[in-house]
């Protein structure tokens, strides 16, 4: 089971989707799949085009063993045993054409070569390496092209030629800027046959594998972040912070304020049946109310006229009111409130938590004066009060004003150039971050060519 925390990558479809488009555009067909040589090898005089016919398409597989020691380095040199294991994939280049002269005489042949390349990873950046070339001489052979001209021309070529082109390719990088979690070295891989893929953890979390991995279903190239990440988020900015509200409602006749306390203990994402949620305790929850007006004035003093004039004399600022102090339970808890990520125009990623349609508050008073039935009905209101507090200011107003656009991580477009022609990797400005099973979000990408 592939075990992580961050992971990017891209598929085979992607890595051949960009190479389409470089094809297709007209300087790279006249400076990259169009190349002039006129040079001398071993003192034979050769001036020849070179040209891609066909767009060339990877593989992400390694070669067979066969194959693999037939193909020759940029040396010359013949490969040996079994390709290296775990970074090694294939370029397959079909209809190659050499069109010239070779010592004084017009040559014009084509033939499929593969290019064996392999992956490496240095400061969070891809680097591809064509190791060695796959061709068969006794085809050239027969066209007057000869193997010191194969080795000397069309293997250096297809070299140079597959890693200008891949290393043109932006590929998506693990973020660098967090929060302040820190992170394992990556570790890198070719997935399934079918994704080149960067993968870490926190330094808190298991060590990373990508044994089984699991990609994104429809994104070409993308972005695999864990609720741990978000966790590290939504901890660092909300937990332990301390909540207060009041409210206040009715008249001269009769009114009541309230004011509830407590601490935002924890925060932590989920996900569930497709949505995302973060889930929060508050602890410590203190209720304070009263009640006055003279509707409560004549209440207490119908109730307990003794009682009454006993309150006036202890308490004179407080006589004509009831306090109570509560204690407050609420359900669900924890309590799930929903969340969405979603990328900024300033290539950040940003979490906003939303809002709760309900939530049940079982307030429990203790009552400071003289009370009776009559003036339990009074007080009923007290409970809508709190829970207006407790739904309206304490959730949908404090804790969701104190996780607006809290920036996940930065998503920087990645542009490159090759031969003039740039290609851009980006985030859709807008575009919302979804749920992969219960434990992932998933960021994706787009590859195009701006002017």
């Amino acid at each position: 089971m592939a075990v992580f925390d961050i992971a990017v990558g891209m598929t085979q479809a992607g890595l051949n989707n960009t190479l389409t488009g470089l094809f297709g555009n007209p300087v790279a067909q006249s400076k990259i799949f169009t190349q002039h040589y006129s040079q001398t090898i071993e003192g034979i005089s050769v001036t020849v085009d070179v040209t891609i016919q066909k767009c060339p398409a990877v593989v992400l597989a390694p070669p067979s063993a066969a194959k693999w020691q037939q193909s020759y380095g940029k040396d010359g040199t013949q490969q040996t045993g079994q390709p290296p294991a775990g970074n090694v994939f294939q370029v397959l280049v079909p209809s190659l054409k050499i069109s010239g002269t070779i010592a004084g005489q017009p040559v014009a042949a084509s033939d499929d070569i593969e290019v064996y390349t392999e992956f490496s990873l240095a400061k969070n950046v891809l680097t591809i390496t064509g190791l060695s070339v796959w061709v068969d001489e006794s085809t050239w052979a027969k066209n007057g092209i000869t193997k010191a001209i194969v080795n000397g021309l069309i293997i250096p070529y297809a070299l140079n030629t597959v890693n200008k082109l891949l290393n043109a390719i932006p590929f998506p990088q693990i973020p660098t800027e967090y929060t302040t979690t820190k992170f394992q070295d990556p570790i890198m891989d070719i997935t399934n046959n079918n994704e080149l893929v960067i993968a870490t953890s926190m330094t808190s979390s298991p060590a990373t594998k990508l044994d089984s991995y699991t990609p994104p279903g429809s994104l070409n190239a993308f972005l695999q972040a864990g609720l741990n990440v978000i966790n590290s988020v939504l901890t660092e900015k909300l937990a332990n912070m301390p909540l207060k509200a009041s409210e206040s409602t009715g008249n001269s006749a009769a009114n009541s304020s309230a004011e509830i306390k407590g601490t935002l203990k924890s925060a932590a994402g989920k996900i569930q049946n497709g949505k995302t949620f973060v889930s929060i305790q508050i602890t410590d929850i203190s209720g304070y109310g009263e009640l006055g007006g003279t509707v409560t004035t004549i209440a207490k003093t119908v109730l307990c006229p003794i009682g009454t004039a006993i309150d006036a004399i202890s308490n004179p600022s407080t006589w004509d009111k009831v306090i109570a102090s509560f204690s407050i339970e609420y359900k669900p808890n924890p309590l799930d409130i929903p969340f969405t990520i979603k990328v900024s125009d300033k290539e950040t990623v940003l979490l906003s938590i939303g809002e709760i349609d309900s939530v049940q508050i079982i307030a429990a008073p203790k009552w400071s004066g003289v009370i009776g039935s009559t003036l339990a009905a009074l007080a009923s209101g007290f409970v809508d009060l709190l829970s207006a507090i407790f739904k309206g200011k304490i959730v949908n107003l404090i804790i969701k004003n104190a996780a607006q656009n809290l920036e996940v991580w930065k998503s920087a477009t990645i542009t490159k150039q090759i031969e003039g022609i740039n290609v851009q990797l980006a985030a859709q400005p807008g575009a919302a971050l979804l749920p992969q099973g219960d434990t992932l979000i998933v960021e994706g990408f787009n590859v195009t060519f701006p002017r």
